[in-house]
Parts: structure tokens; C-alpha cells; sequence
């Protein structure tokens, strides 16, 4: 992936955070509480080496479904341009605006491969990745259609602050002169390794070339799209306590029930004195509130 690439991959997420607290949609959906010890609680340091630490939590559900990001363009060729993925859809100011094109119809006529426009996502992260479907998604190509034009696509994501490929495909179609439009559908499938991957930005490279005749065009508004598999809510869940630290600069990691609404630890019990406990949650980029409880241990 060239710097430049990488790079885009990062504003998008910016962007996208950006977005998010715009909108107010930070709100947590994680919550955590701490049943034992019990506020106050007394242990003996002689009697008892370890304390037993439970509560409850409470995640988000991870119904898995799918994101449909809109390639959108808010101009042609200005400032105002704007190549971008959205998860909602209009009217675009950039709807036909030319990629490249190719006056050759025949074989061997062919454009320059290495043109392209990268759209980044702008909103819609983060996103739980869901790779037990393949992504799919159609770039719909107008102007004079005529000919045949192949249409290569890579989708990559910030994953970890790491800029990884997804994944890439390439299709081509013969034209419909009688159409508005002429979709293209293409097909990604992403390793299975990334299942569950919280994305922090996405970016799709667009590349159109073939013997056409001034047919590198895309048609925009709702009619290019990439439907992405993804859970509702982060897969990746935790409950961290730290001890007299409200920080968790050092956080003790507690175990999920299988319930998914429980979990516990043992800490060894600390020295003679006053102790307090904290609890936080987390789900994918999400952290609650952390919650505490105070107790003691004596001789």
C-alpha cells in the first residue's frame, strides 16, 4: 500500500470520529457493576490470600447484518470534489463525473491502468467486521456505453491503526448504449482471520479501463454501492478491574460467563488498610463508566 494510501485511510478515521461527536452518538453501550466485595466489606489478610471480585455487565447485541456504503462525489475535477463512501445516499454534484475514458473500441484498445479514485469512508465507522458473508457491490458505469469496459476494484481498512486489504476484485461487462447505466457487480471476500475486526476507516480504489468509446464514467446517486457483512456491535468484549488505580494504567482482566452478563476474577488480597475497586467495561472502541467499591483488609 503506498504511503499516500495509508494516510487517506487515517483522515477517514479522523472523519469519521469526528462524525461521531458531532452527533452525539458517543453514548456508551457498555455498563458494568461490581457484586463482591460488598461495600465496606472486611477481609482478613491472614484468612483469606485471595479476593473473590464478580458483578454483572451488559453489551450491545452483535446481530450480524450488513452496512451499504454509497460511493459518493460532491463535484467534478473542482476543490469540491470529494470522492467518498457514505452510509446514506442523494443526489450526487459529481453523478457521471469521468474517471478516464478510451476512444478505442477492439481488442488491444485499453486506458491507462494506472488511473484510479480512491473513495474513504466518511462516516459508518467504526464498523464489526463480519467475514462469514463476502462483501458485494455494483459500480454502475454511464456515458455513451458502448464497448466492453472492465472494472477493477480494491477495498482496504484501518484495523489496529494498520492499514490492511480486504480484499479485491476484478469484473468486466458489455455495455448497454440503451440504459441509463450499466451496473458492474463485483465480489470481495476478506480472510476469515479478520472476522470480528473492529474497522476504523474504509477506502475503495476504483479503477475502469477497456476498449470502450468515453464510457468511464460512474453513475452515483445510490446506483455504486459496496454492501459490507458486519455485526451491529463490536465482538470484542472485556471487563477490566484495577485496584486503588481509577486509571487502569494496570488493569486485571476479568472473566466473561458464558451468560455474557456475568464475570469474576480473584486478586490477590492487598495489604492492611482501606482499599478501593475499580470496574470498567469495554466493547470494541466503547469503554463505560468505570464503577468502584471500598473495602478493607486487617490483620
Amino acid at each position: 500500500m503506498s504511503i499516500r494510501r495509508a494516510g487517506m485511510l487515517v483522515v477517514a478515521a479522523l472523519v469519521a470520529v469526528a462524525a461521531l461527536a458531532a452527533s452525539g452518538a458517543g453514548a456508551s453501550t457498555t455498563s458494568v457493576t461490581i457484586t463482591t466485595p460488598k461495600a465496606g466489606q472486611s477481609y482478613s489478610l491472614k484468612r483469606t490470600p485471595y479476593v473473590a471480585v464478580a458483578g454483572g455487565v451488559t453489551f450491545a447485541p452483535t446481530t450480524a447484518g450488513s452496512t451499504r456504503f454509497y460511493l459518493r462525489r460532491d463535484g467534478c475535477g473542482t476543490s469540491n470534489d470529494n470522492p467518498h463512501l457514505s452510509v446514506t445516499t442523494g443526489t450526487d454534484g459529481g453523478d457521471g463525473c469521468g474517471l478516464l475514458f478510451n476512444a478505442v473500441v477492439g481488442a488491444g484498445g485499453d486506458v491507462d491502468k494506472g488511473a484510479f479514485v480512491d473513495f474513504p469512508s466518511t462516516d459508518g465507522m467504526p464498523l464489526p467486521l463480519n467475514t462469514h458473508q463476502a462483501i458485494a457491490g455494483a459500480i454502475a458505469l454511464t456515458g455513451l456505453q458502448i464497448g466492453l469496459a472492465q472494472v477493477d476494484v480494491t477495498l482496504e481498512a484501518l484495523i489496529n491503526g494498520e492499514a490492511v486489504t480486504l480484499g479485491s476484485d476484478s469484473e468486466s461487462a458489455l455495455l448497454d448504449p440503451t440504459a441509463d447505466s450499466t451496473p458492474i457487480p463485483f465480489t470481495i471476500q476478506p480472510s476469515s482471520t479478520l472476522d470480528g475486526s473492529d474497522l476504523q476507516a474504509l477506502d475503495l480504489r476504483v479503477l475502469i479501463h477497456g476498449p470502450n468509446i468515453y464510457s468511464g464514467f460512474i453513475s452515483l446517486n445510490g446506483h455504486s454501492y459496496a454492501n459490507v457483512p458486519s455485526y451491529a456491535a463490536s465482538v470484542n468484549k472485556s471487563v477490566q478491574v484495577a485496584l486503588d488505580d481509577p486509571t487502569f494504567a494496570s488493569p486485571i482482566s476479568g472473566r466473561i460467563e458464558s451468560s455474557g452478563t456475568n464475570w469474576s476474577v480473584a486478586i490477590p488480597t492487598p495489604a492492611i488498610g482501606k482499599h478501593t475497586l475499580y470496574a470498567r467495561s469495554t466493547q470494541g472502541f466503547d469503554t463505560s463508566a468505570p464503577t468502584s467499591v471500598a473495602f478493607s483488609v486487617t490483620k
